[in-house]
């Protein structure tokens, strides 16, 4: 038997870079997989590679669309997205927006933006899925902070997007700490400078230098660790670094 076998999972972002990764993980070990995305053409294309990807992934696909960007923010309440999050036994929320820049320079917009999606995002996701965790007394929660968010630091030039990333630690912990009775955990992943699609070829190189050995970190390597974090009821209100031991060498 898989260790996901007849759970439902959600992953909020799983259309691309590090969630489609860790909805492919989920399928593999069995669970049902609701992948949220912005696009359902997409969102398709997705469904058809995962499924084509192994045969034993068909029927056990399916998609919501939501478009934080376009949408507003209030409607998610009522979305068939929130609809699957509050029946999941399995939440990944992978989905938020990163932005570097100096505090002098952020604009209100960019503050709206960066604490919905960044903090209330999964703030929200996590109270919707918790009741019906807490009824079959299972659960399994894993969120995403940014580098170097683990715990309160100064940032030059990207302080509004660490600052909303740290708040999720508090969150995961407090999860952890107040519903681990229920059978419900809750971790958060802190991952280095990733490759993933969304960023252009420059911008990766930036990173790239940034990091020890001159190396990215892989989307594989982080579904791993939430594969590992996923299966282990003893993980719970971790915050796990995967950055092979990334230290700024001026604040960031």
């Amino acid at each position: 038997m898989e260790a996901f076998e007849g759970k439902n999972a959600v992953v909020v972002g799983g259309s691309g870079g590090i969630g489609f990764e860790i909805s492919k993980m989920l399928l593999k070990n069995g669970a049902k997989v609701t992948v949220h995305g912005r696009n359902l053409e997409k969102l398709d294309r997705v469904r058809m590679a995962l499924e084509k990807d192994n045969r034993d992934f068909c029927g056990r696909v399916e998609t919501a669309v939501f478009d934080f960007v376009r949408k507003d923010f209030d409607d998610l309440e009522n979305s068939e997205l929130a609809a699957k999050i509050k029946s999941a036994d399995i939440l990944c929320v992978c989905y938020g927006p990163f932005l570097q820049k100096s505090l002098d320079k952020t604009s209100l917009s960019e503050w709206k933006t960066l604490s919905l999606l960044d903090y209330a995002l999964p703030g929200f996701c996590v109270s919707a899925a918790l009741p019906g965790m807490m009824k079959k007394r299972f659960g399994r929660i894993l969120l995403f902070g940014g580098t170097g968010t683990g715990f309160r630091q100064e940032f030059l030039t990207n302080a509004a997007y660490a600052g909303a990333k740290t708040g999720v630690g508090v969150l995961v912990q407090s999860v952890a700490c107040g519903f681990a009775d229920f059978g419900i955990t809750c971790n958060g992943i802190l991952p280095g400078f990733t490759e993933t699609e969304y960023q252009s070829e420059k911008i990766l190189e930036e990173c790239r230098k940034k990091m020890p050995g001159e190396k990215l970190v892989s989307r594989e390597s982080v579904a791993g660790a939430a594969e590992f974090l996923l299966k282990n009821e003893d993980f719970n209100g971790v915050l796990m670094k995967l950055d092979r031991g990334w230290s700024p060498l001026n604040l960031t």
